[in-house]
């Protein structure tokens, strides 16, 4: 871990900006592998409003920073600090990562290339595979569009209230019109026959929701655990706890499992080989969150 003494002139910046930052685990993931890499950074979280956003985010420009996280509620406000765009962004209006590329600042939303990538890691794979989303929020977006990009076929996301104008449907829109042979379904969570039909014949579910997330532990999306396909690979975002009760179910099922410190670990991957251009040390970091 990067120590006050380790700091001199030439120490470069990274950060994290959010409210409440105060959780992050970032500071941890990249001061330890700045200092693996022996690279002379430092990793800092800023608390910083919705509001405060943009100023914040050019307060950092200002000051060289190498790359700039933004996690909630800046995402979207993000954007008017960028000049360009990663597809995946493009689709759903939202950055999580700023890096200057050719005396430009870029914008990259890495939220679900981590995820697939730590999917992918397990030895999953996307192309032709019918995958499931619980979920239409922000996280459920970046995940489908991520899917859709890297060659996915099929998908059906599960969500509440479809007669609203979800911003989900916009996405599936621009999706549909670039990718013609892509076949995207949603459907109403209160439909229990067709929410079984879609699980049994899912390779890959998703839940990207914040349901059974600490304090809540007791909760959990699924109503029956029965409804799931043995054979499914099944995946929770959250990670706190790192087993929540939606993957307990879908173990004692017999699905194979993967929590949501995979995704955190493997975004935070992309992110960190933006802004060195190194390598992250995913297994070490990995080992190093799960024992805590």
């Amino acid at each position: 871990m990067t120590s006050i003494r380790d700091i001199s002139a030439t120490t470069e910046l990274a950060a994290v900006i959010g409210q409440p930052i105060k959780h992050s685990k970032s500071p941890a993931i990249y001061n330890y592998c700045f200092d693996h890499a022996g690279l002379n950074m430092v990793y800092l979280a800023f608390e910083t409003s919705e509001s405060e956003t943009v100023d914040r985010i050019r307060q950092l420009q200002a000051l060289g920073a190498r790359g700039i996280n933004v996690t909630m509620p800046g995402k979207v406000e993000a954007l008017q600090c960028v000049s360009k765009l990663d597809p995946v962004a493009r689709y759903v209006q939202a950055i999580n990562m700023i890096v200057k590329e050719n005396n430009q600042w870029a914008g990259y939303n890495t939220d679900g290339k981590g995820f697939w990538g730590s999917v992918k890691a397990q030895g999953q794979e996307l192309v032709d595979k019918k995958i499931v989303l619980f979920g239409s929020g922000s996280t459920a977006r970046v995940i489908l569009a991520q899917a859709v990009v890297e060659g996915s076929k099929q998908v059906t996301i599960i969500a509440r209230g479809l007669e609203r104008p979800l911003a989900i449907k916009d996405v599936i829109g621009q999706l549909e019109a670039d990718y013609p042979t892509i076949k995207i379904n949603l459907l109403d969570q209160q439909n229990e026959e067709q929410l079984k039909q879609a699980l049994w014949e899912a390779d890959i579910v998703v839940q990207t929701t914040s349901v059974g997330m600490s304090p809540h532990q007791d909760q959990s999306i699924l109503k029956d655990s029965d409804w799931l396909n043995p054979n499914s690979f099944v995946c929770d975002i959250v990670y706190e706890p790192r087993e929540t009760l939606f993957l307990k179910q879908a173990k004692k099922r017999g699905c194979q499992t993967l929590g949501g410190i995979h995704m955190l670990v493997y975004q935070a991957s992309f992110n960190y080989q933006l802004f060195t251009g190194e390598m992250m040390p995913v297994a070490d970091v990995l080992s190093i969150l799960e024992s805590k």
